[in-house]
């Protein structure tokens, strides 16, 4: 199976996911651009987060676990690196919800280019957003709703 390892910006953290990603998106909530805002990472500046979904059983910190800080959210904890503040990962309060998780898509490293199973497929939590985009992605107000949203798409 394929194996995807990343770390965080400053290398204290480093993790591996097993196999592709279940789905990538763009997530424009405020929790995302409030937790991007304190990275030391660029791309992580960008206004919205860039998330690839996993099940929790194909993610394993490899290195650096006591370099995490826990940052609960209303619905989600936050887990960043203690040094440089990257998100490294997200995952749901919510029990029932807790077999996936979104991994800080930004933090992965690739040999060459980025993998298409990482291209976005979606925007979410769009209603928010900071930055217009003309992609040709699906923009869903809140989420999908297999994500527990609305599944309601924006319209410009």
């Amino acid at each position: 199976m394929t194996q995807y390892k990343g770390e965080c910006d400053c290398g204290a953290v480093k993790f591996v996911c097993e196999g592709e990603p279940l789905f990538t998106q763009y997530c424009h909530c405020n929790k995302c651009r409030e937790i991007a805002a304190a990275s030391t990472r660029n791309a992580d500046k960008s206004g919205y987060g860039y998330t690839a979904a996993y099940l929790k059983s194909n993610f394993n910190i490899i290195s650096g676990a006591d370099n995490l800080d826990e940052i609960p959210k209303t619905s989600a904890n936050h887990f960043l690196c203690k040094h440089c503040h990257s998100l490294i990962y997200g995952i749901s309060l919510d029990l029932s919800k807790q077999a996936g998780i979104g991994v800080n898509a930004n933090n992965f490293s690739f040999k060459e280019t980025m993998h298409k199973s990482f291209k976005p497929v979606r925007h979410i939590w769009y209603a928010n957003r900071i930055i217009d985009f003309k992609d040709g992605l699906p923009k869903y107000k809140d989420a999908p709703e297999e994500q527990f949203g609305s599944g309601e798409l924006y319209s410009d």
